[in-house]
């Protein structure tokens, strides 16, 4: 666990920013300073090492804020969708962080075996079909990894990304990278959560689980 005072004073100062972006009288800088607020929230209870599902809550409205800029409208805050084809869905955008993770991760780990970045990508999809994932291809993988690439950090697919790419930090210093990008391929299969509402659990990670 991180110093909590340390904690404690990062939360306090980024809800003060948070708070004196509010006082600004627009409509967009307030609703930037709602997201930023939640999310230090959940940044810090993080660090206190709250159950990751307790901050699924706090995390939805940020969500849905960072899918408003995207013309999407969060069915949790609407009595009804609008009108018109939308973009993506949180579903969707939750797949495509997943997909640039595990993009991430394997072109890491095969990163001095002198192949192409395409053929990693192919072997990559490869071994990810079937299960949660369902039919991945290289041009899935290659788009997703693009797209998280081009967008802001608070975005939910960066977001999504950035979850699953400490996951897989975590495996591999557990069970070797190899075997990690194996584990997390399994852990998503096997996750209830990808069947429903999406996967925001932590992984069960620990040394005592090892071999």
């Amino acid at each position: 666990m991180t110093d909590f005072k340390e904690d404690l004073a990062e939360l306090r100062s980024r809800l003060a920013t948070a708070g004196t972006l509010y006082q600004i009288d627009d409509l967009n800088h307030q609703r930037s300073s709602v997201a930023s607020a939640l999310a230090a929230v959940a940044n810090f209870l993080e660090a206190q090492n709250f159950p990751p599902e307790s901050l699924i809550p706090i995390m939805r409205p940020v969500l849905a804020l960072a899918e408003r800029e995207n013309n999407n409208l969060d069915q949790m805050f609407a009595q009804r969708a609008r009108g018109g084809r939308p973009k993506a869905t949180i579903d969707d955008l939750e797949r495509i962080g997943i997909l640039a993770a595990f993009a991430n991760a394997w072109l890491h780990i095969k990163k001095g075996d002198g192949r192409t970045q395409g053929s990693k990508l192919s072997e990559a999809a490869r071994k990810m079909s079937g299960g949660w994932f369902g039919e991945v291809t290289r041009s899935s993988l290659k788009t997703a990894r693009e797209l998280v690439s081009q967008e802001a950090k608070d975005h939910p697919a960066v977001l999504i990304a950035a979850l699953f790419n400490d996951f897989f930090e975590q495996s591999g210093v557990i069970f070797g990278e190899a075997d990690a990008f194996q584990f997390m391929i399994d852990y998503v299969n096997a996750s209830p959560s990808s069947h429903t509402n999406g996967i925001w659990k932590t992984p069960p990670i620990s040394p005592a689980e090892d071999g």
